[in-house]
């Protein structure tokens, strides 16, 4: 790949960057993007260069060059340059496309006086782009929608302050598996101890031989290093407030004693500021079950993190959570979105929200809606679901309002950690899977249970997290077996329809 790279200002004069380094920031113009983009350019000796990053940017600011500086610029990646005088430079081009690393030469052939090329074979590293919203669709800078089939890796949000799992097999190897089982992004857990505090995890919790390259490194740059291989294998990361500190389970709201609304936005400024360059990372999910407070509290709080997130990450999307009943009644916690109908969260920048309800089956808990072994079953089951599911949070996906993303849901389906029938352990195995399977239909976009396509044309279906891949989940058990290593093929099956959809 040949890259011709030339800055002029509009009066026609040259920006001096005989300087040893200068650093100019850039905007892509795509109309979907407002991130500044940076890109470090060491001329050193090269007086009266000229810098021109040419892919959809604009040039927003940069040392040495003024407020006039050009603002229209283009790529032509046809264009055979010349020359000698080679510099390393690296940039991040629009689209979201990864960053592309070259050598900076003068360029003495192609007519452009005293202009700096980028010439070299670099290409892009992966083919993710950066997400945004638009209507209830998921959509790439190039316009083209995507689904994101998400799993859950939890751990780093309790004491072990890393995914789980690292125990005993390869970190790499855990990712690649996600990979092959068919999912394109992971919901990554955190606490905000973690990230403000930033502790090195306890030694016996990485193997030394499966893991050596963690040992003694802290928490974020564990996840500096998951991150990184996620977006080298085509791998989307949510980041996943779960906790105010680090332990177990959902503690209802972000904020709490000793943990205050100051400390939740640093804790998202910390994350934000550290991931917010990561193409990969597709945003903010701002905090996990609140279901301790009511809806107009809880979408205030989001309101005002989400907000200031975006003046540091300003591509992230902010996965608003649902809370734990609304106008239909008690529902499953971080479920309940209902209340977004008459106050819903309205972000400083827009196409930068998705809600994220959490669904379960029989394995967590007794719900009225749900049918179990040994009771009458709820009029219609399993058709009443579909009801169920509009009224709390389906809705917003049916109306267009903006992308549903489910960030948990999973069972047991009768099935013990090594993958045998186990209906004491695991009772409702069977109606459980027709609740999974209706889902499926759902997410789909069977929106009636009847056997329809009921998506607008050129539609994805819902996109989804399930939970989760670790083994250890109390109420669901994992995607993987107790071994940490073999698949549970029935969970596995029952998610076919939407991981091919």
């Amino acid at each position: 790949m040949k890259i011709e790279s030339l800055i002029k200002r509009k009066d026609g004069t040259l920006v001096d960057m005989d300087a040893p380094k200068r650093t100019y920031h850039f905007k892509p113009e795509d109309g979907q993007h407002e991130s500044p983009h940076v890109a470090e350019v060491d001329v050193q000796g090269l007086a009266n260069a000229l810098l021109r990053i040419r892919e959809g940017f604009r040039l927003i600011e940069g040392e040495d060059v003024p407020a006039a500086a050009a603002r229209a610029l283009s790529l032509d990646h046809s264009k055979t340059l010349t020359g000698s005088n080679a510099h390393n430079a690296t940039y991040t081009p629009s689209g979201g496309i990864g960053v592309r690393t070259g050598a900076l030469r003068l360029d003495i052939d192609s007519g452009l006086a005293n202009a700096i090329a980028l010439s070299s074979t670099g290409v892009a590293i992966t083919g993710l782009r950066r997400i945004h919203t638009s209507g209830n669709q998921f959509v790439q800078s190039n316009g083209v929608a995507i689904r994101l089939k998400s799993i859950n890796w939890f751990g780093a949000e309790g004491e072990n302050y890393t995914p789980h799992g690292t125990w005993g097999r390869s970190w790499r190897g855990i990712i690649d598996q996600i990979k092959q089982l068919g999912f394109n992004c992971i919901r990554l857990p955190f606490s905000g101890y973690m990230a403000t505090s930033n502790p090195v995890p306890p030694s016996s919790v990485i193997s030394a031989s499966a893991n050596p390259d963690l040992l003694g490194l802290t928490a974020l740059q564990i996840f500096d290093k998951i991150i990184d291989y996620c977006l080298a294998s085509g791998i989307y990361v949510v980041l996943d407030h779960h906790r105010r500190t680090a332990g177990v389970g959902a503690d209802g709201s972000p904020v709490g004693i000793g943990y205050t609304l100051a400390n939740w936005k640093a804790s998202w400024a910390i994350m934000a500021n550290r991931y917010g360059g990561k193409i990969n990372v597709v945003g903010a999910d701002v905090h996990n079950e609140p279901h301790d407070l009511n809806w107009a509290t809880w979408a205030g709080y989001v309101l005002e993190c989400g907000n200031q997130i975006h003046t540091i990450a300003p591509d992230w999307i902010i996965f608003c959570e649902g809370v734990g009943s609304d106008a239909s009644g008690a529902f499953w916690w971080g479920g309940a979105l209902g209340g977004l109908a008459t106050r819903p969260v309205v972000l400083t920048h827009s196409g930068r929200l998705a809600y994220s309800p959490h669904e379960y089956g029989q394995s967590v808990v007794v719900q009225s809606w749900l049918a179990y072994d040994g009771q009458t079953a709820p009029a219609g089951w399993p058709n009443n679901l579909y009801a169920v599911w509009r009224a709390h949070w389906g809705f917003i996906f049916e109306q267009s309002i903006a992308p549903i993303w489910v960030g948990e849901f999973g069972g047991k389906y009768g099935l013990d950690g090594t993958g045998a029938v186990n209906p004491t352990l695991s009772p409702h195995g069977d109606l459980e899977k027709q609740w999974t399977a209706n889902l499926c239909k759902y997410l789909n976009g069977d929106f009636a249970g009847d056997g329809s396509n009921d998506l607008s044309a050129g539609k994805l279906g819902i996109s989804f997290a399930y939970w989760a891949l670790n083994p250890n989940s109390g109420d669901t058990g994992g995607m993987l077996k107790d071994d940490w290593q073999t698949v549970q093929t029935v969970k596995r099956n029952l998610l076919n329809r939407i991981l091919a959809g």
